[in-house]
């Protein structure tokens, strides 16, 4: 488990960092900011909520326990771009999985979404999941979170730094007291709750449509909602922060329900990967015996509707109990009832270098490769494979492909640095290292690495210059120092360096 700071610190530092920007300056002071048409664009444009997600992403794989999985992570971002597909002009979203069984999702500025392990076991359908993710988008390409800060500057100076801190805070996915008594003590508390209230509706309506347009049931979204109101009552004053954050109302249920009556009755996409990934996380979240049992009682159970899923899980569960041969035959009736699965195959492969069937297993992942190119899942199994097994040429081959794909991915930089360790590509490895460290929030060990690199460039201009602009861009990131603070050699180094 990762060592984890205080929730509020990865808020107040975010906060910080807007403050000191010039927009944020400019919003602090009331400004002379032009009249754009729209307040939240004179606030933060487009461009500050991207630089601000990032910021955010960065501090929380250094602070949040964020579920490093392949197959989730895949499955997540496929979802994520089925959602997209459907209607034309909307943005690519970064979903990522937060290892917390609460019930909860959030929208942070620039196009990320955070997912709670604990909803993805909530939900009982993918249409529901999807619906709940249409809310979170809609809540970015509605701008409303600046559309907030927009609103706040009207009515009083603290009030944006305490609806920053509230927002944030919050999407950490703790509860925010810290973030309550801002509200509190800036005069904001009943004004903010009226004005969320508006944009959760605005959220629910757009969602639906962005549900509709993806080939999913629009009524999974009150569907939902009815199920979060039966939590509500259950848990008394105890919620679950899905439900801190979206209140859940019968008027809200009334008129969602209502509004899904407008679109036609779907049947939705193939769900079985949706139980198939349910499956994984209850293996990945049990220890390895009791998920043998869960499984095994499951199968015993034959009016379960997803045994496809079961025997998945309790194959990942044999595994995790290193019964090899019990977990190679569920592989295969596997594979024998659906050969266009990825995941079976990563499966069969694991069982194969698990038993130590090294040949086996890299033939699986080869031959997989070839069938399904671009599943980013599969190549990080496979380049893993290839590095304990003493192939770091091939494995880094793989893994410059995957970094194109997916620049933003930490664990496939630090893989990659280890592949170009063992190939003898030092300066490949420390600028790998770099981006790794840059992605987890730690830019001062980043620019360290990056200096590592030009010492292994030699005379190539290329390298050399593409390194020094990386550390600058690095920089630029980082809050200013106070003058008093630098040392001497801080004080008398060139711009940009």
């Amino acid at each position: 488990m990762k060592q984890r700071n205080h929730p509020s610190r990865l808020g107040i530092f975010l906060l910080i960092g807007l403050l000191l920007s010039p927009a944020g300056q400019a919003a602090s002071v009331g400004g002379n900011l032009p009249d754009l048409g729209d307040e939240s664009a004179a606030v933060l444009s487009p461009q500050d909520e991207r630089r601000i997600g990032e910021d955010f992403m960065r501090q929380a794989r250094a602070q949040l326990d964020l579920l490093d999985d392949p197959e989730l992570n895949e499955y997540l971002q496929e979802l994520g771009r089925r959602l997209t597909a459907g209607t034309p002009g909307l943005p690519e979203f970064h979903l990522f999985l937060v290892n917390n069984p609460s019930i909860n999702a959030f929208a942070v500025p620039g196009g990320f979404i955070g997912v709670h392990t604990g909803l993805l076991l909530a939900t009982r359908s993918e249409a529901e999941l999807a619906a709940v993710l249409a809310h979170e988008t809609a809540h970015i390409t509605q701008r409303h979170i600046p559309r907030m800060i927009a609103e706040s500057q009207r009515v009083s100076g603290p009030a944006l730094a305490a609806m920053l801190a509230s927002i944030l805070i919050a999407a950490t996915g703790h509860q925010g007291g810290e973030a309550a008594v801002l509200l509190t003590t800036a005069g904001l508390a009943q004004h903010e709750i009226n004005f969320t209230r508006a944009f959760e509706e605005e959220a629910d309506r757009i969602g639906m449509d962005t549900l509709n347009n993806a080939g999913y049931d629009a009524r999974a979204m009150p569907a939902f909602f009815e199920q979060m109101e039966i939590l509500t009552r259950q848990y008394d004053n105890n919620l679950p922060e899905f439900l801190r954050s979206h209140p859940v109302t019968g008027r809200r249920i009334a008129e969602s329900r209502n509004h899904a009556e407008n679109y036609p009755v779907r049947p939705g996409p193939d769900a079985r990967a949706f139980d198939s990934m349910r499956a994984r996380l209850l293996v990945l979240g049990s220890k390895p015996e009791d998920a043998v049992k869960l499984f095994r009682a499951k199968l015993e159970n034959r009016d379960t509707p997803d045994q496809a899923a079961d025997h998945y899980g309790y194959a990942l569960a044999l595994l995790a109990n290193n019964r090899y041969d019990d977990a190679r035959r569920e592989a295969a009736l596997l594979l024998k009832a659906r050969t266009d699965y990825a995941p079976y195959y990563s499966l069969r492969a694991e069982i194969e270098l698990a038993a130590g069937n090294k040949s086996a297993g890299l033939k699986t992942y080869a031959d997989a490769g070839r069938q399904f190119p671009t599943s980013l899942a599969l190549i990080q199994h496979y380049a893993s494979a290839l590095l304990k097994t003493g192939q770091p040429a091939q494995a880094r081959q793989l893994l410059d492909k995957a970094v194109r794909q997916r620049p933003q991915e930490p664990v496939l930089y630090k893989m990659l640095a280890s592949a170009a360790g063992e190939s003898g590509q030092r300066m490949e490895a420390h600028r790998a290292y770099g981006e790794y460290y840059f992605l987890t929030g730690q830019a001062q060990a980043a620019i360290e690495q990056f200096e590592l690199a030009i010492r292994f460039a030699g005379n190539n201009f290329y390298y050399l210059s593409s390194l020094e602009a990386r550390i600058k861009e690095i920089r630029d990131t980082l809050p200013p120092v106070p003058a008093s603070k630098k040392t001497e050699r801080e004080r008398q180094a060139p711009p940009g360096r």
